[in-house]
């Protein structure tokens, strides 16, 4: 059996770099495994020294065709 030392060094996990980097790669990971959004240590320091400053980033736009084929005018032309 591997030790998770070895398996992060195979996925390309670099102890030498930056905190910030180092959260990253794991936050990424945990997304891919699970689909959760997680928050890193350093964002959740940034988040309590600074309540009143935490921005809402948007989301990802999301579009919903089906009910743009109920709207558009050439989809009711071509099936009259």
């Amino acid at each position: 059996m591997k030790k998770a030392s070895d398996l992060m060094k195979e996925m390309g996990f670099n102890k030498d770099a930056p905190v910030a980097t180092q959260e990253a790669f794991i936050k990424h990971l945990i997304k891919a495994a699970t689909g959760n959004s997680v928050v890193t240590p350093t964002e959740k320091k940034i988040i309590q020294e600074n309540p009143d400053k935490i921005v809402q980033f948007p989301k990802q736009l999301a579009f919903d065709f089906a009910d743009e084929e109920l709207l558009s005018p050439a989809k009711k032309i071509k099936k009259a």
